[in-house]
């Protein structure tokens, strides 16, 4: 019940942030903040992947349900990145800079091994219901998703907030630096998952969200940077897709992938 608990405190804790006052450093389209950072809108999906984890986190507490050992497993790691989310929270109100990255990086690593578990034991999750699988998926998908994307932009955030040049050709340069790095985690984390279907859905709403927030800020070559790494990863997912890596929720590679 430990990360039930957990996921509704990460469903509260945004609201009761701001009820108190807080909030400032997370509010969308706030001044000064890079080009990249996406487009206000995009910041909803948060809500989608704190209810699937709060979900997620009801089913796999049945004591009824398949492989206890399995989901308690999954649920270790899982711990650190929901406690990491309201954690990442609390820092953007005491040190909005290197703190929130920091906490983002723990984040990251856990999402990636509960991810690492699923895929290894993907044989074994195919025999539980469709809706439980699409539960874990879901949740490890857009969650890793989106983070893989984020942990960049809130590098820039961080360097820009130490003193990195936010304009110019620098500034210019360093963004577009962290797009190509954003595509290039993306990818990598596309074939190492099998084109798992939430996550790219995530990475492409991200990109997207980068593309449009640098297009508002009346910024045409980082816009145009975002759009290229959103045509690569499409791209590069229907070519993984030809080759036969993707099913429904992870391609039939997935196990040679993450024990490779």
């Amino acid at each position: 019940m430990g990360l039930v608990v957990l996921a509704l405190v990460q469903l509260a804790a945004p609201p009761v942030i701001s009820a108190l006052g807080g909030g400032a450093f997370t509010t969308a389209d706030r001044a000064g903040e890079p080009a990249i950072v996406p487009a206000g809108y995009a910041f909803s999906i948060w809500l989608v992947i704190e209810l699937l984890s709060l979900l997620w986190a009801l089913w796999a507490a049945v004591p009824s349900g398949p492989d206890p050992d399995l989901r308690e497993r999954i649920a270790r790691p899982l711990t650190v990145v929901f406690a990491g989310f309201t954690a990442w929270l609390v820092a953007a109100e005491l040190e909005p800079r290197w703190a929130t990255f920091a906490v983002f990086l723990v984040m990251l690593a856990g999402l990636l091994a509960a991810t690492r578990i699923a895929l290894r034991e993907a044989a074994r999750i195919r025999a539980w219901s469709g809706y439980g699988q699409a539960l874990l998926w879901g949740t490890l998908g857009l969650y890793l998703g989106w983070s893989s994307v984020a942990i960049w932009l809130n590098l820039t955030t961080a360097l820009v907030a130490s003193g990195a040049p936010l304009d110019g050709s620098a500034g210019l340069l360093g963004q577009l630096a962290v797009l190509a790095g954003a595509t290039a985690t993306a990818v990598a984390l596309l074939r190492w998952t099998g084109v798992l279907l939430p996550y790219l859905g995530a990475v492409v709403w991200a990109l997207a969200g980068a593309m449009l927030g640098a297009r508002g800020a009346g910024e045409p070559v980082l816009a145009f940077g975002a759009a290229v790494g959103l045509v690569v990863v499409i791209v590069a997912a229907l070519g993984m897709r030809r080759r036969g890596s993707h099913l429904r929720w992870a391609g039939p590679g997935r196990r040679r992938l993450a024990e490779g």
